[in-house]
């Protein structure tokens, strides 16, 4: 064969070896924290290839375009995508015509939110769908699963994570049915004879804990607290509930009147639990609920960093509360 006749051979193949390589082996996106690019509904391969190439994704289209002729049967798919470092035109293919790899934004429900704070956070959550916008609380529990159920409390705080342009709805789904399997698991290992009647009540009792415990050893002490007034048959008066029944009026200060303003959750008023939950409470404080330190413990105060001192009788209740006050 003649060196003319061999070269002629050789230049195909070796193209052909080119593109392969290109196309499987040879990094595209060397940004150490990779690319990101977005998709958008109806787009077409010539318009994605376009958008790529313009946001410097890829540097070149046309053996990009060719992959993707050979895998013309291949449907896009819609999302924002995370193109990791190192990645290939073939797994760039295979990420946006299988939908995987989308980018992931962290949302997280903190303990001791109320409903209201959860809500309000979602709506300004980046680049979600805002379908509960408009919704009316009830609609929102319709959604989720719960039937002419309130939803204070019922929200499971955690980092949960989604992409671009998901419903909202999805989360709180996801909220919503985590908070049901902690607390039935909770519920069912409890301690026996506790005056809760159902997995509800225990998670409102949850719900004082949170609001009123800032660390987690001491929860399972306030929750004793709690199942101590209950047993007694003594008002609770947990602050907490005082300051949710106020709702916008609380100005940051409990007065005096405020004790005595006969709301629904007014424990200086209202004996027992109130109607709902005042917050979302975390694992530990469900924890602590149904697994409370025995005591005999009635009254607790709070000292200045936050901690608790707990008192058996009311006349060494009024000198803690005496003490703390001169050291504030």
């Amino acid at each position: 064969m003649k060196k003319s006749n061999l070269i002629k051979l050789l230049i195909p193949i070796i193209l052909v070896a080119i593109i392969w390589l290109s196309i499987y082996f040879i990094p595209v996106v060397t940004e150490k924290n990779g690319a990101v690019y977005y998709l958008k509904p109806s787009t077409s391969v010539a318009t994605m290839m376009s958008e790529l190439s313009e946001q410097q994704i890829i540097s070149h289209p046309y053996i990009f375009a060719f992959y993707a002729y050979l895998h013309g049967k291949s449907q896009l798919k819609t999302g924002e995508y995370l193109f990791h470092q190192g990645s290939t035109y073939a797994s760039i293919w295979k990420q946006v015509t299988h939908g995987i790899g989308f980018v992931n934004y962290p949302f997280t429900i903190v303990p001791g939110w109320t409903f209201n704070q959860l809500h309000d956070a979602l709506l300004k959550a980046p680049k979600i769908h805002n379908t509960s916008a408009q919704m009316s609380d009830k609609q929102i529990m319709f959604r989720v699963g719960s039937y002419d159920q309130d939803p204070e409390g019922e929200f499971y705080p955690e980092t949960y994570y989604y992409t671009r342009d998901m419903s909202d709805l999805v989360i709180l789904k996801r909220a919503y049915d985590l908070m049901q399997t902690v607390l039935n698991d909770e519920w069912e290992t409890r301690e026996p004879n506790l005056p809760y009647k159902n997995p509800y009540e225990a998670l409102i009792a949850a719900s004082l804990i949170e609001k009123e415990g800032y660390y987690d050893s001491e929860r399972p002490v306030i929750a004793g607290v709690l199942v101590n007034r209950i047993r007694k048959n003594m008002l609770i008066q947990f602050d907490p509930t005082v300051i949710y029944g106020l709702g916008l009026r609380y100005d940051g200060t409990i007065h005096k009147k405020d004790l005595l303003e006969n709301t629904p959750y007014n424990t200086y008023v209202h004996k027992g639990l109130p109607p709902t939950p005042i917050a979302m409470p975390g694992r530990v404080s469900i924890h602590a609920a149904l697994h409370p330190i025995n005591h005999d413990y009635l009254y607790f105060v709070a000292r200045k960093d936050k901690s608790h001192q707990f008192s058996k009788t009311l006349a060494e209740h009024h000198t803690a509360v005496t003490t703390m006050s001169k050291q504030k």
